[in-house]
């Protein structure tokens, strides 16, 4: 498992540093997992962003290491703690249950009034 770190690849990719990299050696699968907080009308958008994203170092980790496919797993959150549809399958290739979504949901909302809070007193 690596996280917050780059991937050293043979190509030049610009966007080799996700979130989490996940290697499983008996099933031979690398799951890439980006995590990302936008606002709300821009959640199915960066979902979408993600997963184009991570297309070319989930192709170089393929042939790099020795696995047979990588899997880009985003998951969104918005600020406000909506999610989209997608969310249970993903976490389904997690093999995550649902039960985490409330979890996420609740760590999402405390960071963002934390930051609205430190804004506020800021102005004051």
């Amino acid at each position: 498992m690596y996280w917050d770190r780059s991937i050293i690849t043979d190509r030049t990719i610009i966007a080799n540093k996700p979130d989490i990299v996940v290697v499983d050696r008996s099933e031979r699968v690398a799951v890439i997992v980006d995590i990302t907080v936008p606002h709300d009308e821009n959640l199915v958008k960066a979902e979408k962003d993600k997963e184009v994203k991570y297309l070319d170092l989930a192709h170089e980790i393929v042939d790099m290491w020795d696995v047979d496919s990588a899997i880009i797993v985003p998951i969104v959150v918005s600020v406000n703690g909506l999610i989209a549809k997608s969310l249970d399958q993903h976490l389904r290739r997690l093999a995550l249950g649902s039960w985490v979504k409330g979890l996420m949901q609740k760590a999402v909302l405390l960071g963002t009034a934390r930051i609205v809070r430190r804004f506020l007193a800021l102005e004051s």
